[in-house]
């Protein structure tokens, strides 16, 4: 079948992107599906066309290398795709540029959804993309490690303390107790050092967006317990400022690395690559009182303003949403409550993911987030490197952060 084409090889400009999406002709839909999606995509396409015949959809493969760039060059160009899987986080700030259209109405039983992937896709009361992928971050321990250092790898660490005097035994001999990410996208440290803040009652902004608390008391002692990890304790390897999360997963590989935070997309990887290691995970530790916490993560089907075959698009996302069809589809955990009943979700393995979920949130609606986020990881940097402590650190960034809150 004609379904599955590979986009790696096709340029990302505006021209080329043009002509491949603008050659839609009525009930043929464009679908842009990521690589690590696109295989399954094939089997639910024929399904789909055998109930609709008069539906043709063609899948063509991104990648995630520049994907955010080649997404807002696709829908600012006038011809995109019909369909386009995106992160969760993307989606408002395509909304508030009139970029996706509303997708409220075929979100069948808004309440099977995970609540925090709906307030992810929603602005002004209005919702903006179907999501079909949830996760949340863990912490991936080598049991046979724990077992060499008298820790007891059925029991792993469940607060604060417990983490860090468990990082301690871990380290020595090049070996180390526990990877922190401060370098990479982004992304990567604010998935793994936010949720620290929430455990610990902070925050990055104020709930109503006009006011920077990275600073204020709860925050800046969360982030010090994170950039301790590196800075005080020396449990995180000398090239944290560097790593991201595919480096840490390479060092825990290597065996080099005891415990990391990662989802459980890293599992395959860890057990094809070193089958030996007897891999455990547990969820993030908290503070004593608290609960722990995690980003959603994930990914939701947008349609473009200007897509070419709207209405039929809308068919098929609503097809894809089906518990039986987005269970098949994700490669994580589905965003509806219902598709976590299938056989595939019940590997004890990934019992430890499927527990963190209801304690995930969305990163704040804010369309200076990218911005945000910036600040407040050149101020980890900052700590990381010596150059500042953390109270200095938040201090100018929450500065940073207020004269970006105050433009809106």
């Amino acid at each position: 079948m004609k379904h599955l084409k590979n986009t790696a090889v096709f340029a990302a400009t505006v021209s080329t992107l043009a002509l491949v999406a603008g050659t839609a002709t009525a009930g043929t839909v464009k679908w842009w599906s990521p690589n690590f999606h696109a295989p399954r995509a094939v089997e639910l396409i024929e399904q789909f066309e055998a109930e609709h015949p008069d539906i043709d959809i063609v899948v063509e493969e991104t990648t995630s290398d520049g994907l955010t760039q080649r997404v807002i060059t696709a829908l600012q160009s006038g011809s995109p795709p019909d369909i386009i899987d995106v992160q969760h986080g993307w989606v408002v700030g395509y909304a508030q540029n009139g970029l996706v259209l509303p997708l409220g109405d075929i979100v069948n039983d808004p309440d099977d959804f995970i609540p925090a992937a709906l307030d992810y896709v929603r602005l002004n009361d209005e919702i903006y993309a179907l999501p079909f992928r949830a996760e949340g971050l863990g912490v991936i321990f080598n049991r046979g490690h724990f077992e060499a250092a008298g820790l007891d790898p059925e029991n792993p660490p469940q607060t604060w303390p417990e983490l860090v005097d468990a990082a301690l035994a871990l380290t020595g001999d090049g070996q180390y107790g526990f990877a922190i990410t401060g370098g990479g996208e982004v992304g990567n440290t604010i998935f793994r050092s936010l949720p620290f803040i929430w455990m610990n009652g902070g925050s990055i902004i104020s709930e109503d967006g006009t006011e920077a608390t990275v600073n204020q008391p709860e925050a800046v002692e969360a982030v010090k317990f994170y950039t301790d990890m590196l800075t005080e304790h020396g449990v995180s390897p000398s090239s944290t400022l560097e790593n991201d999360g595919t480096a840490n997963r390479r060092l825990f590989i290597a065996e080099a690395v005891s415990m990391y935070q990662a989802g459980q997309f890293d599992m395959a990887s860890i057990a094809s690559e070193n089958p030996d290691i007897d891999l455990g995970v547990m969820a993030m530790p908290h503070p004593e009182g608290a609960d722990t916490s995690a980003i959603l993560g994930g990914w939701s089907f947008i349609v473009p303003t200007d897509a070419a075959n709207p209405e039929e698009a809308k068919l098929f996302i609503e097809w894809m949403a089906r518990p039986e069809n987005m269970g098949v589809y994700t490669d994580t955990f589905p965003a509806r409550q219902s598709a976590m009943e299938m056989e595939r979700f019940q590997d004890p393995s990934l019992a430890v993911y499927g527990s963190v979920l209801p304690f995930t949130r969305p990163v704040p609606n804010h369309p200076a987030w990218v911005q945000i986020s910036q600040a407040y990881f050149d101020g980890i940097q900052r700590i990381l490197i010596g150059q500042q402590d953390v109270q200095a650190a938040m201090d100018d960034a929450a500065l940073d952060i207020q004269d970006l809150l105050d433009q809106y």
